[in-house]
């Protein structure tokens, strides 16, 4: 992709477009931590594990 050659508002889409991705790509990263964390913490306050799994596995 030639960026010197897209207009104002084309490379502000595609900046838009990367810095989602960039986001996208930081919560898909973080999530799995932040879900044993919160899990850890819901379990040592007398929460049902189970409850958490039936949570995470509903569809």
């Amino acid at each position: 992709m030639d960026l010197k050659a897209l207009s104002i508002e084309e490379l502000e889409a595609h900046l838009n477009a990367v810095l989602n991705e960039q986001e996208r790509r930081a919560r898909l990263a973080r999530v799995p931590e932040q879900v044993a964390q919160m899990t850890a913490q819901y379990v040592a306050d007398g929460g049902d594990k189970a409850a958490i799994i039936d949570a995470l596995t509903a569809e």
